[in-house]
């Protein structure tokens, strides 16, 4: 791994409720704060993480900033409560939105038309069927900053999916309605093409910065999903059926 940036993690403040993963709130020696993905999420959804939000800030996404983050051996003796699901050693962290809601159906219109593109044709491209939102509700994995007026996007833990149900998707994620106009908007496409290529140019430097320990469920015992899947399931972009909705 070589990444310059990582954080210290000082405190582990609480557990979140919701999401899959349940992450931990916690404070970083920069004094910030993160919600923290470790050991209980797998050695999968951490690899996730960092490659697609990696990918998705190249992309141009407005996403929570992410660190790879380092919990101290020293923690494991605090008896802290669910303490074995966090763990020691290097985990992902994105940054706290301290005024942010989940984004309602109400506010779907409310995001710039163009960022509802981005995210949609981002998500096909990496297989993330978790953003789901209709007027049912659903579990969108988007924030609306009620100070700024603006989305932020979160989690990408279920992302490369090699289950991805594409009808699922175009039923269910919060931007379907905007793909039409991507898809049929032949200046659009190509446009679109030229930033996952762009995008894609990263994910070498992505894979250098990640935890070398994330590659392995226990030592010696690699995982069973590794940069290369996800490789294989990005250069999608140069077949001729990238477009397809089949």
């Amino acid at each position: 791994m070589i990444n310059g940036n990582v954080i210290e993690i000082t405190e582990v403040l609480e557990r979140s409720v919701q999401g899959s993963t349940l992450p931990f709130l916690c404070r970083g020696a920069d004094d910030l704060l993160y919600y923290v993905k470790g050991r209980g999420a797998g050695r999968r959804s951490l690899i996730c993480e960092w490659l697609a939000y990696s990918l998705a800030s190249a992309f141009g996404l407005p996403i929570a900033e992410y660190r790879i983050v380092e919990i101290p051996e020293s923690m494991s003796t605090l008896g802290l409560p669910d303490f074995p699901d966090l763990g020691t050693g290097f985990a992902f962290g994105s940054l706290y939105q301290p005024n942010a809601i989940d984004l309602p159906w109400s506010y779907v219109d409310q995001v710039p038309i163009g960022v509802r593109r981005d995210v949609v044709v981002f998500d096909w491209w990496i297989r993330n069927e978790d953003r789901t939102l209709t007027e049912k509700g659903g579990n969108p994995n988007m924030l609306w900053d009620v100070a700024r007026q603006e989305v932020v996007i979160i989690d990408y833990n279920l992302s490369f999916d090699d289950t991805f149900d594409v009808r699922r998707f175009w039923s269910a994620h919060a931007f379907c309605g905007d793909w039409n106009d991507v898809f049929q908007d032949w200046l659009a496409r190509p446009v679109y093409e030229q930033r996952i290529c762009k995008a894609l140019e990263s994910f070498e430097r992505a894979c250098d910065k990640m935890p070398d320990e994330w590659l392995e469920v226990a030592p010696g015992v690699p995982s069973t999903f590794t940069p290369d899947d996800a490789l294989r399931i990005l250069e999608r972009i140069d077949q001729p059926g990238f477009w397809d909705q089949r």
